[in-house]
């Protein structure tokens, strides 16, 4: 392919009035800009291919910028990654940095990365602007997951870690993901600070490892490995090894982490071969789907698992931060169900709490933190063994992250435990993120000391709801990509608060709580990307009735958590399908509920544009999670 002059591609682009006003100048700044010449061969692809809906969603707008960094689809365009995208967080961490003082430059950052494409490239982005700015870099020397960077930055005494990754994105994403001294991603005020310093950022500070960049680079041996996987090793605290696991890295950084964890342990584990090694093009993959939360995704693991008669299936997400977690509905049966992040989180709660009281282990000061989406059976259960518990967190962990230093400052050091719906777990304190590796071993350890007696981890959460009463649980996802998409999302939030539904699954709805300020929920003064952006419809005055609403922080897609509760008074199987239909139900009808309320409050005037808007909707991908 001849590559075409800026002047070409750009007269093409005008004359095909395909692009908005904010695309076509955002297009035109790249093609004219010499330090962004490597990106002209990939949009001219995108124009002689008639792309025009990936290139409008590619330039409109600067990629989201989160608290820990950024993440999205790799493609040239400031709504991408790529080597401009991830420079310019680097060097906005930088900035960051040395808004701090010498101490803090003279820390250094921890710089990892996960199998994802360009990985590798975007980590030497990172080291090459950190070079450039006077800060020494600790590189590993490939794959790692993300909790081992949180790790190695406390390890180490860094002032910040880096991790390329986008986590549980599809496999066409990559990102950019910093971790704070303390091991946590920031929280308010410090998020708002790196967010402006991103947006900022006109000129980025390079220096080639080649041309003097390496001698700013120490890199890492084993050391920092060793000593993370015995800390996470330390977290054992149940003897039997009698649950045989299968395990699957999803071609991530679970190989890293999970693997020899449970190895080290003396688990009989059984790695999926096919899925074992890191690999970019993610070759076994649902589709672009590599997230564990789904079944399609681990639907190959639990078969294997199920042939070899094994008691569990492990499978962590590309970063290895998340674990899904299949087990035997009954003991007798070899078969295997997928067990949700609210299940294991509530099994494990109970677990943990009473194996730590039967030991001695039980202290004042251990706590267990979960955010508001998650199941309240986690607190109900932390409470019944006296622990404290926060249960009301925003979605991220950086929540309990931020909880977990602010004990230790205090000298308030227990047993800290957290848990979030989406299948992340912590237990510790040398480690300020969710892990897999942690999650799997207590996992395994839990099946095992169920095993011993004839149980299983679905036939504890009987014994448990038989105890709390029973709840039921589901997430139901909307997904919808692209400059459309974020228009529709912001639309459901806006009709959502502007018109509530008056009753969700047969209930009433008895109050809103809206977590937004009040000044942000203005038609005028809305955006998509705010952490506090959740609703939640009340159905019952104990709060354990209700459903909640929130645009992913991520992903473009809407999120809506339903949970249900009922006591316990006579046989549970009744209760639990009883909960489950109405589950269903309250779901079905707050996703239909969100699009009757698209362009609430405008003119008829946008009559047409409401209409598409619906439309697009209405092809929004629905997932039952």
């Amino acid at each position: 392919m001849r590559t075409a002059t800026a002047n070409d591609l750009l007269a093409t682009i005008d004359a095909s009035g395909q692009l908005s006003p904010e695309a076509l100048a955002k297009v035109k700044l790249w093609l004219e800009d010499p330090s962004l010449a490597e990106f002209t061969p990939h949009i001219q692809s995108l124009v002689e291919r008639g792309e025009w809906a990936e290139l409008e969603d590619a330039f409109y707008k600067h990629i989201n910028i989160g608290t820990g960094g950024i993440r999205g689809a790799i493609g040239p365009g400031p709504n991408r990654i790529n080597t401009r995208t991830i420079g310019e967080a680097a060097q906005a961490l930088c900035e960051f940095i040395d808004a701090r003082g010498a101490e803090a430059r003279q820390g250094g950052v921890v710089v990892s990365h996960e199998a994802r494409q360009g990985s590798p490239e975007f980590a030497s982005v990172c080291c090459e602007v950190f070079a450039a700015n006077g800060i020494r870099a600790y590189r590993f020397d490939g794959v790692r997951s993300t909790p081992e960077v949180s790790f190695a930055v406390r390890f180490l005494r860094a002032t910040a870690g880096v991790q390329i990754t986008a986590s549980h994105n599809p496999k066409t994403d990559n990102g950019f993901k910093f971790y704070w001294s303390y091991g946590g991603q920031v929280v308010p005020p410090l998020d708002q600070e790196f967010m402006q310093l991103v947006s900022g950022v006109r000129d980025i500070r390079r220096v080639p490892m080649s041309a003097g960049g390496d001698r700013w680079v120490t890199h890492l041996g084993p050391e920092v490995d060793e000593a993370y996987l015995a800390a996470v090793g330390s977290l054992s605290i149940e003897p039997s090894r009698s649950a045989s696991v299968v395990f699957s890295a999803i071609h991530g950084a679970g190989k890293t982490n999970v693997l020899p964890v449970l190895q080290r342990a003396g688990f009989d584990v059984r790695p999926v071969m096919e899925q074992l090694e890191p690999d970019p093009s993610f070759p076994t993959a649902a589709g672009k789907l590599i997230n564990p939360e789904y079944r399609e995704v681990v639907a190959g693991s639990i078969d294997y698992a199920q042939a070899l008669s094994a008691d569990l299936a492990i499978c962590a997400d590309p970063d290895a931060d998340r674990a899904a977690v299949a087990a035997r509905p009954v003991a007798r049966e070899t078969r295997l169900d997928l067990l949700r992040g609210d299940d294991v989180g509530a099994a494990l709660t109970h677990f943990l709490l009473k194996r730590r009281k039967e030991l001695g282990l039980s202290s004042p000061n251990d706590l267990v933190l979960e955010t508001f989406v998650t199941t309240s059976l986690v607190a109900d259960i932390a409470r019944s063994f006296g622990t404290e518990c926060v249960s009301d967190l925003n979605v991220g962990f950086k929540w309990m992250a931020q909880i977990i230093q602010q004990r230790e400052d205090e000298g308030r050091i227990g047993f800290f435990f957290a848990t979030e719906e989406s299948i992340g777990y912590l237990a510790g304190n040398f480690v300020r993120d969710k892990d897999a590796a942690i999650g799997g071993l207590l996992a395994a350890e839990m099946a095992s000391a169920l095993k011993d007696r004839g149980a299983t981890i679905w036939t504890y959460l009987d014994e448990i709801y038989a105890q709390f009463g029973c709840y039921r649980n589901l997430q139901q996802l909307v997904e919808l990509p692209g400059k459309a998409g974020m228009q529709v999302m912001r639309e459901v939030m806006l009709g959502l608060r502007d018109t509530p539904p008056t009753t969700l699954a047969g209930r009433p709805v008895l109050r809103v709580i809206d977590r937004l300020a009040e000044a942000k929920r203005t038609r005028e003064a809305y955006a998509l990307g705010s952490g506090d952006d959740m609703i939640t419809f009340v159905l019952s005055d104990d709060l354990r009735n209700r459903v909640t609403a929130r645009p992913s922080g991520t992903e473009p897609k809407l999120k809506y958590y339903v949970q249900l509760y009922e006591p316990v008074m006579d046989d549970l199987g009744p209760i639990k399908q009883r909960l489950t239909e109405q589950a269903l139900r309250g779901a079905h009808e707050i996703v239909d509920h969100s699009g009757s309320v698209i362009g609430q409050g405008l003119p008829a005037s946008a009559s047409n544009q409401v209409a598409a808007w619906r439309e697009e909707w209405s092809r929004g991908v629905r997932r039952l999670v």
